[in-house]
């Protein structure tokens, strides 16, 4: 088990002690550019229910009709409802973006972001599609996650806002 130890470092230069204080004290609220990311990251999943594709860019799996064909009909979007319902939040040291926990959205939207399979609770069969089933296996269909265009989101806004924290005064 290794102990702590202190380190003390005295700078001469007065320039620099100044740049250092201006960058520690904007430092602690960096509330502009979590506000920054989580408006990217909104239009990244904005773009995914355009393209039909996951934060890797894989396509999602379309949706068949009864003759096992694609039913040409947008993923995701039949009402917009889940769509409209995702929303970014940020603070001095958080960005997340994520679906309201109000309305209809909120009781699927996981199943439709991570996939899975939906049992009857209490009935033995569903009602899906017009059609009674004992069960029903959603595809992932992701939308919301981390992918490289956020990573890159991300870098490029801590850089800009680090760049502002070092550069000279105002």
């Amino acid at each position: 088990m290794s102990k702590g130890f202190d380190v003390t470092i005295d700078l001469q230069d007065e320039a620099l002690n100044s740049a250092l204080s201006r960058a520690i004290s904007a430092g602690e609220d960096m509330t502009q550019p979590m506000a920054d990311i989580a408006d990217d990251c909104m239009s990244h999943i904005r773009a995914r229910f355009d393209q039909e594709q996951d934060p890797m860019g894989m396509p999602w799996t379309k949706r068949r009709n009864d003759d096992g064909q694609d039913d040409g009909h947008p993923l995701l979007q039949k009402s917009r409802a889940l769509f409209n319902q995702i929303v970014p939040e940020f603070g001095r040291d958080f960005a997340t973006v994520g679906v309201l926990r109000t309305g209809g959205p909120a009781r699927y939207a996981r199943i439709h972001n991570e996939g899975g399979t939906i049992e009857p609770r209490k009935a033995g069969a569903l009602s899906f599609g017009g059609r009674i089933v004992s069960k029903v296996v959603m595809p992932r269909r992701q939308y919301i996650g981390f992918g490289p265009a956020e990573n890159a989101s991300v870098v490029d806004v801590m850089t800009d806002w680090l760049a502002r924290l070092f550069g000279e005064p105002a």
